[in-house]
C-alpha cells in the first residue's frame, strides 16, 4: 500500500468513532437475522411436518474467546477497515447497477443503432463504424458508455473493408453483457460479506426469492418450496464447492451452465421434455422429493441403508450402500440404533447417480470405492466391489454368475489404462473418459448387466436373427 493511501486510511480512522464499524456489522447481522427466522416461519407454516424431521447436520460453531482490552484498539481499528470494505462494495455495487440498461433503453439502443448505420447500405447486413457508434454512445446513459461502447469492444467484432461492425451482433453482445451484469448485481446483493461469495443460506435465500420471478415455477405448491429451495441449492453446491467449504464465488457462478440451467425457468414456453431435464424445475423437484417419501417405508423422514438399497431399479450392491453411509453425513435413530440418511445426503446421493459422467461425480464415487484412502483402486478394492455385483445378479435373475471375478478386473483395467500399473487414481479415472461406466460396473448389478449386453450386441452380427 502506498504511504499516501496509508495516509489517508489512517486520517480517516482518526475521524471515524471508534464504534461505527461495529455497529454498522451488527446491523447487518440483525437483518440477516430477521429474514431467516422469518424465512423458518413461513416454512414451519407451509409445512407443519417440518417440526418433526430432524435438523440437517450443522457443524458446532466454538464460542469465540474475548479480546483483550489490550486490543481494544486493534479491535476498534478492524472494525473500521471492516466497515470501509462493505462501504467500498456497496459503492461497486452501486457503480455496476447504474450501468445496467432497462428493456426501454435497449429498446432505444436499437432505434438508434438502426439510424446511424454506415455506407455502403445494405438492409439484409445493416452496419456502422466506429464514429457513427460514438454518436450513438452520446445519446445513451453515460454509465453505459465505458460498459458497452469502448474502442477494445468494437473491436472484438472484427472491422470490414470500410470499418464496420455489424449492428445485429453488436446488439446481441449488449443484450448478453446486460443481462449477466444485471444477475451479477442481483447476486451481488445477497453476499453479506462483499468478498465476492456466497454462503449456503444467502444461495438459499436467492432462489427463494427468484421462485415468484420464475414463470416456469407458476404451478409449484406452497408447501414444496422449502424442499425446492434445498434441492436447487444442493445443486450448485455439489458442483461449483467440490472441496465443502459452504460457499460460491460469485463469478464462478455466473459463468457456470448451472446457474443458466437455472434462469432457463425465466421463460414460460419451455417445452415439458426440457423441464423434465432440468434438475430447478418443479416437476423434476417433486420427482426427486416424491421418490424420496417412497423410499422412506417407515415415514419417519430418513432413509436407513435398507431402503437407500431400493434406489432406481433396486441393482445397488449393499458394500457399496454400506460405504456410503460410512463416508456422507449419517444420524442415528434412537428407535432403531442405525445409521440413518437425511434428505440434503440424499440429494448428494442423486446428483451423484444422475450425473455419472461428471468429474463431481466421479469425485463422490472414488471417495466410496477408496476403502483405504489411499487415493488408488487397486485389484483388492475393484475385486471386493464386483464380487457383491456378482452375487446381486444371483439374487436378481437366480442363475449363476454370467463372467469371472478375474476377467472383469483385468477388462475394468484395460478400459481405464491407469498410468501406474498397480491402480487407478482418480486422476486415471476422470482422464479415461469411461469413468462412469466403470462406476456402474463396481456399484450396480442393472448398469452391469447394460454394460455386458451392451458389448454382445457390438458382437453381434450385423441383421441379428433372421
Amino acid at each position: 500500500m502506498s504511504s499516501s493511501a496509508l495516509d489517508a486510511l489512517r486520517a480517516y480512522s482518526a475521524r471515524a468513532p471508534a464504534a461505527a464499524g461495529a455497529d454498522a456489522e451488527a446491523d447487518v447481522q440483525r437483518h440477516l437475522q430477521q429474514i431467516w427466522d422469518g424465512r423458518r416461519a413461513r416454512e414451519a407454516e407451509n409445512e407443519p411436518s417440518l417440526a418433526q424431521i430432524p435438523r440437517f447436520f450443522m457443524p458446532k460453531q466454538p464460542a469465540p474467546a474475548p479480546a483483550p482490552a489490550a486490543d481494544s484498539e486493534d479491535a476498534a481499528r478492524q472494525a473500521r477497515a471492516q466497515s470501509l470494505l462493505h462501504r467500498a462494495a456497496a459503492s461497486r455495487l452501486d457503480e455496476m447497477g447504474a450501468s445496467v440498461l432497462a428493456h426501454g433503453q435497449l429498446e432505444e439502443l436499437w432505434r438508434l443503432l438502426r439510424s446511424h448505420t454506415s455506407p455502403p447500405h445494405d438492409p439484409t447486413d445493416e452496419r456502422i463504424n466506429y464514429d457513427e457508434l460514438m454518436q450513438v454512445s452520446d445519446q445513451m446513459p453515460p454509465s453505459a458508455a465505458g460498459a458497452f461502447f469502448s474502442a477494445s469492444h468494437v473491436l472484438k467484432f472484427g472491422l470490414d473493408a470500410h470499418g464496420r461492425i455489424p449492428i445485429v451482433h453488436f446488439f446481441q453482445w449488449v443484450c448478453n453483457k446486460n443481462a449477466l451484469m444485471s444477475t451479477r448485481v442481483e447476486l451481488s446483493a445477497y453476499d453479506a460479506s462483499g468478498e465476492g461469495f456466497l454462503s449456503e443460506k444467502a444461495l438459499e435465500q436467492y432462489v427463494e426469492d427468484q421462485i415468484p420471478k420464475l414463470p416456469a415455477l407458476a404451478s409449484i405448491e406452497p408447501r414444496l418450496i422449502p424442499y425446492y429451495t434445498l434441492t436447487a441449492t444442493r445443486k450448485i453446491l455439489f458442483f461449483l464447492d467440490p472441496k465443502r467449504r459452504g460457499r460460491v464465488a460469485i463469478r464462478e457462478l455466473l459463468g457456470s451452465p448451472i446457474l443458466q440451467e437455472f434462469l432457463e425457468l425465466r421463460r414460460a414456453d419451455v417445452p415439458e421434455d426440457e423441464l423434465r431435464a432440468n434438475w430447478f424445475s418443479s416437476q423434476s423437484v417433486e420427482d426427486v422429493y416424491y421418490t424420496y417419501l417412497e423410499l422412506d417405508q417407515d415415514q419417519n423422514g430418513m432413509l436407513c441403508a435398507a431402503e437407500l438399497a431400493k434406489y432406481g431399479e433396486g441393482g445397488l450392491t449393499m458394500p457399496f450402500v454400506a460405504r456410503v453411509f460410512q463416508e456422507c453425513n449419517t444420524f442415528c435413530s434412537p428407535a432403531s440404533q442405525q445409521l440413518e440418511m437425511d434428505y440434503k445426503s440424499y440429494l448428494e446421493f442423486v446428483l451423484a447417480m444422475r450425473y455419472t459422467q461428471r468429474p463431481e461425480a466421479l469425485v463422490y464415487f472414488f471417495r466410496l470405492l477408496d476403502l483405504n484412502g489411499r487415493g488408488v483402486l487397486g485389484a483388492f478394492e475393484v475385486n471386493y466391489f464386483f464380487r457383491a455385483v456378482l452375487e446381486r445378479l444371483i439374487e436378481l435373475d437366480g442363475e449363476p454368475a454370467p463372467c469371472q471375478l478375474e476377467d472383469v478386473k483385468d477388462e475394468i483395467f484395460d478400459m481405464v489404462k491407469p498410468a501406474q500399473p498397480h491402480g487407478i487414481t482418480l486422476a486415471d479415472l476422470v482422464d479415461c473418459k469411461v469413468g462412469h461406466t466403470v462406476v456402474g460396473i463396481l456399484t450396480d448389478a442393472n448398469a452391469f448387466l447394460a454394460y455386458d449386453r451392451r458389448e454382445f450386441n457390438m458382437h453381434e452380427p450385423e441383421g441379428g436373427n433372421q
